[in-house]
């Protein structure tokens, strides 16, 4: 039975994470050393995959409003085409490897990444000194995996963006059903 879990853990993407600072750091600078999107998203801070999540529903939700409730039009297919991608991304993950800038390769791995690197730690948060000054932030979340937190302030605003997005497009849907409902359609 323990098998079977693993590997219902394994396909749908909830692998173990790092289960220290030192981990957490070996695997995010190995992400960012191949370039690898999937391996960066799996290096991240339970904050930030998260967000990730939360965007990803968002997105589906606003889609589906999109598709029920607007007209046809240039601007629905323009907020269609902007939605898509989460609404058709099998996973925050999938999400994440789509609309990830390469630009940030160049700005994680700027100053270099050190093999082996100490990891100055508490019980929740862990630090790397780069050479070139920069520090990197590791932190603990609740499930006790620890992750790199670099990225959480960008995909705290990319969240609330897509929150808003969400309540706007709910509230314009009530707007076109309120006026289909007076004209009697």
């Amino acid at each position: 039975m323990t098998g079977l879990i693993c590997v219902a853990a394994l396909t749908t993407g909830c692998a173990r994470g790092a289960r220290t600072p030192d981990d957490a750091y070996q695997r995010f600078a190995a992400a960012v050393n191949a370039q690898n999107a999937t391996g960066l998203f799996d290096s991240l801070d339970q904050q930030t995959r998260w967000s990730w999540m939360t965007v990803q529903r968002c997105h589906r939700e606003a889609y589906d409003i999109l598709l029920s409730a607007f007209p046809e039009g240039t601007e629905r297919a323009r907020q269609l085409a902007r939605f898509e991608p989460g609404a058709t991304s099998e996973s925050a993950r999938a999400l994440f490897v789509r609309q990830i800038d390469p630009s940030i390769w160049t700005r994680l791995a700027a100053g270099g990444l050190p093999d082996g690197a100490p990891v100055n730690a508490t019980d929740t948060e862990g630090q790397v000194a780069l050479p070139a000054g920069a520090r990197l932030v590791f932190r603990k979340g609740d499930d006790k995996r620890w992750g790199f937190s670099g990225l959480a302030d960008d995909a705290e605003q990319i969240k609330r963006r897509a929150i808003a997005d969400l309540d706007m497009l709910r509230t314009s849907a009530a707007d076109y059903e309120r006026a289909a409902a007076r004209s009697g359609k």
